[in-house]
């Protein structure tokens, strides 16, 4: 009879199976429960915790991994779900980042007009001879000078060595930039390169940019000065025709 009852559930009487722990009839337990323990994982539960529910009921070997697969597939598609956004967010985020250190090693050229612009014409050399130094302010005042054809301008002087009026070439640029100190736009033309308009070469001629289309407004300018007729007079620049009947003086 104690081998029967030992076999047999107290509570409900069905048979019990070899090292049951609860009744399969009735889920009486039939030694003294563990110790609880939630897991944290589904990882954690060993392979005699994992046949066992949260209520106490045992499933066979057959549904065990069965139910572990449910539980687990949930977390897998997770997983590879993550993988795929951390990887797409990866992309578009260094994507983002190669194009940031580009267009900060390369900016992107301005559009606006800058005002600083460097000349593409040298300066003068102040060490240079002083015909160089002429010649080469000659240089930098053609395209303005260019802009004077056809119009009578004021000429405030003709500098150059020996014939021209000065001693020597150091004398002749000493007098144009006195001349340039008072009259800061004036412009220096280069008699051989305007034989329209000069008839002997080799000198520099200062004139003043206030074209006009006769020759009165340019001797006005001059009495306005307070020059004299030695100092200023009427210029008709060309480059085409008879270099003759250009100049008037006051």
């Amino acid at each position: 009879m104690s081998d029967e009852k030992e076999s047999h559930c107290q509570s409900c009487g069905d048979a019990l199976l070899p090292g049951a722990i609860y009744c399969i009839g009735c889920g009486t337990p039939l030694l003294a429960p563990p110790e609880q323990h939630r897991p944290l994982f589904v990882d954690e539960l060993g392979d005699e915790a994992a046949g066992r529910s949260t209520r106490g009921h045992f499933f066979d070997d057959a549904t065990a991994p069965a139910r572990r697969k449910g539980r687990t597939a949930p977390i897998l598609v997770m997983i590879v779900v993550l993988v795929l956004v951390a990887g797409v967010l990866g992309f578009i985020f260094g994507k983002d980042g190669n194009g940031a250190v580009q267009s900060e090693a390369e900016p992107e050229p301005s559009t606006s007009p800058t005002t600083s612009e460097p000349s593409s014409v040298p300066s003068v050399d102040p060490n240079a001879p002083p015909e160089d130094r002429l010649l080469r302010i000659s240089r930098l005042d053609t395209e303005a000078a260019t802009k004077l054809i056809g119009t009578w301008v004021p000429q405030l002087a003709a500098v150059g060595a020996g014939d021209g009026g000065d001693t020597d070439w150091h004398q002749a640029l000493s007098r144009y930039q006195k001349i340039k100190t008072h009259h800061p736009d004036a412009l220096l033309l280069d008699t051989g390169e305007w034989p329209s308009s000069y008839v002997k070469p080799g000198m520099y001629a200062v004139v003043v940019p206030r074209p006009s289309d006769s020759s009165t407004p340019a001797l006005e300018w001059c009495v306005e000065q307070g020059l004299s007729k030695t100092d200023c007079a009427a210029k008709h620049l060309e480059v085409s025709g008879d270099p003759t009947d250009n100049f008037d003086a006051q």
